[in-house]
């Protein structure tokens, strides 16, 4: 079964599809509407058509119906004609989806042995990296943790000039385990505002995600 989570999530949920299936298989289950279909047929990489062709066919699991991915013009997806608020991941042979009916979620999914050392100065505030180095067991996970929380806030707030390593920052403990919650604080120009996250492992796959209200 493709569907390798379904969860609830108060006023939203969320979903993680292993992308097993064959492209006419994937095209089957996810329906396409004539418009998504001119924009498939202008997809030719195959892996990328699998991953866009996943994505619709873990909305219509999640949602019970078709409905039409749209994009703003920063590239943030919405739904047209629908009650829920989208973020979408995916990251080699996954695909992830959270949706919420009041609030601006953001969810990212990366595969656990991704190695991100080497650019970790670039997103992490000097006190995130050395929390990361505090226990050289769980160096990397800490550093994909923090990596997927940044992604998932960026994603929930209406701004794009944004530096990982200073706009958002991170409040992770030193006991990490396969599941979890910590928290972020998203700085900008008004008082910092506080996002709740949690985080799960399956699979061999990072997950963070949160929701906030308007920023």
């Amino acid at each position: 079964m493709p569907l390798i989570l379904h969860k609830n999530i108060g006023n939203g949920e969320i979903g993680l599809w292993e992308i097993s299936e064959a492209p006419e298989e994937l095209e089957h289950l996810a329906g396409l509407s004539p418009a998504d279909s001119i924009t498939y047929s202008g997809i030719s990489a195959l892996h990328r058509k699998k991953e866009w062709l996943a994505t619709r066919a873990l909305l219509n699991e999640l949602t019970g119906e078709t409905i039409l991915i749209k994009y703003h013009n920063d590239g943030r997806p919405y739904l047209e004609n629908s009650k829920y608020q989208i973020s979408i991941s995916h990251t080699t042979g996954f695909v992830a989806i959270m949706l919420h009916q009041t609030c601006f979620p953001g969810i990212d999914i990366e595969l656990a042995s991704r190695q991100v050392s080497r650019v970790a100065r670039r997103f992490l505030s000097m006190e995130e990296y050395e929390v990361c180095r505090s226990n050289e067991g769980f160096l990397n996970r800490k550093l994909l943790l923090h990596w997927c929380a940044k992604e998932a806030i960026f994603k929930m707030v209406p701004y794009s000039d944004i530096k990982f390593s200073k706009n958002i920052q991170i409040k992770l403990g030193d006991s990490i385990q396969d599941s979890g919650s910590f928290h972020g604080l998203f700085i900008w120009k008004s008082e910092p505002v506080p996002i709740a996250l949690e985080y799960l492992e399956k699979k061999g796959v990072i997950m963070v995600w949160g929701y906030t209200g308007e920023i």
